[in-house]
């Protein structure tokens, strides 16, 4: 592990140099030219099935966490044990991290970060992560997944009255649409309660924060996501053990039926796939294709969580979720330009 000053090793930073041919070394005429046009070729279909493996590892993770951790929060003993199951997949977190910062993987470099200045910024990374467990918990999965799609405008709300930072006429409609098809549709959920309510607005107004305070850290610390992650995930463990006591209710595990049991330790597993499908993403394609996965991901888990719940698609549903999506979707367009 080393300091922050070294988190960029020369390996990492010559990576692009090593990655395909340079045109001018290749004679267009000779042998090894038409080798070397081969291996490029070859190379090009292997990275095309490499990405499509991770976007495809990415959304089945992403979506099974969501279905795995709602079968494991409808027990209601396992429901009452949300810091334990928080510090499960940071758990889990922290060994991915482990392994893809050594070989063979060597995904990124450790750092190692001062621990007082990472205390406040774990308290807000396990808050929001409990809290969006809880939303989960107290309301249906289409509900959860629609208020998470609050936190962009959240987030834009955030900056404006703290930074005064603005944005475009059009980013505003778009993020219009997002909040009017948001409460278009689940105006009429049935499953949803005053509790889960204001739990689902805590938790993307705090996830809103976090995405924030974020951001700057990783400006503040001069390191990567990774390199941050893996400082926040054990620290956090440390500091929810000792809120354990005192908010989550100890159950005899021997009680808790077999298949809840297989859902929580693969629930770890996901998560842990999840993480390191995150990790194999970024730098592998665009802002734009990533964005377009994610939309694709949030329409699934939408959709499934319909069906999961019982719930039918009426006409002012669907008009709700594709001003949702869509804003959501124009809204990524416009903020990258």
């Amino acid at each position: 592990m080393t300091d922050r000053s070294d988190s960029f090793s020369d390996e990492e930073k010559s990576k692009d140099a090593r990655i395909g041919l340079l045109s001018e070394d290749v004679e267009p005429g000779s042998p090894t030219g038409v080798a070397k046009v081969r291996d490029v070729s070859a190379g090009s279909l292997r990275e095309k099935a490499i990405n499509a493996f991770c976007i495809t590892l990415n959304t089945a993770s992403t979506v099974g966490i969501v279905f795995l951790n709602k079968s494991i929060f409808r027990d209601p003993q396992l429901r009452q044990m949300q810091i334990c199951f928080a510090m499960w997949h940071f758990a889990c977190t922290a060994i991915v991290l482990w392994i893809a910062c050594h070989k063979p993987f060597n995904l990124f470099t450790p750092v190692r970060l001062p621990i007082v200045k990472m205390i406040p910024l774990c308290s807000f990374f396990a808050g929001f992560l409990i809290l969006n467990n809880l939303s989960l918990a107290l309301n249906g999965v289409g509900f959860y997944q629609l208020a998470k799609i609050m936190t962009t405008p959240t987030v834009v709300l955030l900056n404006f009255l703290i930074f005064r930072k603005t944005v475009t006429l059009a980013i505003c409609v778009a993020l219009f649409a997002v909040c009017f098809g948001v409460v278009l549709t689940n105006s009429n959920a049935k499953d949803s309660n005053i509790l889960g309510v204001l739990i689902a607005v805590g938790a993307f107004t705090v996830t809103a924060l976090y995405q924030i305070w974020i951001g700057k850290k990783l400006q503040d610390f001069k390191v990567s996501s990774s390199q941050l992650l893996m400082n926040q995930a054990p620290l956090s463990i440390v500091l929810l053990a000792f809120v354990v006591p005192f908010f989550d209710t100890i159950t005899d595990l021997r009680t808790v039926p077999t298949n809840v049991l297989m859902n929580l330790l693969l629930s770890g597993v996901v998560a842990s796939l999840l993480n390191l499908s995150q990790f194999m993403i970024i730098g592998r394609m665009s802002a734009l294709t990533f964005n377009v996965a994610s939309n694709l991901k949030t329409i699934i888990i939408l959709g499934l969580g319909w069906v999961s719940d019982g719930r039918v698609l009426t006409f002012q549903d669907a008009i709700g979720i594709v001003l949702a999506v869509g804003g959501a979707a124009v809204y990524t367009q416009l903020s990258q330009r």
